[in-house]
């Protein structure tokens, strides 16, 4: 009997209010993320449901931009912008 470890994607774009998210820091619920749609934590749920164990789940990284689509201002996806477009001048408003 050994221990299995699995790695799935990530969580951070489930809302719910059952969601991993709001277990685990629901002090972010309100944030965007730029995640993708399809980060659900589904496989997380998978393995804790036979009886996974997990470890750090409060450990979530907050990105600090995201483009904001002017048609979709409150979008909770949003699209990454990557350090690329900062470091060729791109402004960052708050």
């Amino acid at each position: 009997d050994g221990s299995v470890i699995i790695c799935t994607g990530g969580f951070a774009a489930d809302f719910g209010s059952d969601s991993l998210l709001a277990q685990t820091r629901p002090d972010l619920m309100h944030l965007p993320t730029t995640n993708g749609e399809h980060c659900t934590g589904d496989g997380i749920k998978m393995s804790m449901a036979i009886g996974a164990g997990t470890v750090d789940m409060e450990s979530v990284q907050v990105h600090p931009t995201g483009l904001v689509h002017p048609d979709e201002p409150d979008a909770k996806v949003k699209f990454l912008a990557a350090e690329a477009l900062r470091g060729v001048g791109g402004l960052m408003l708050d």
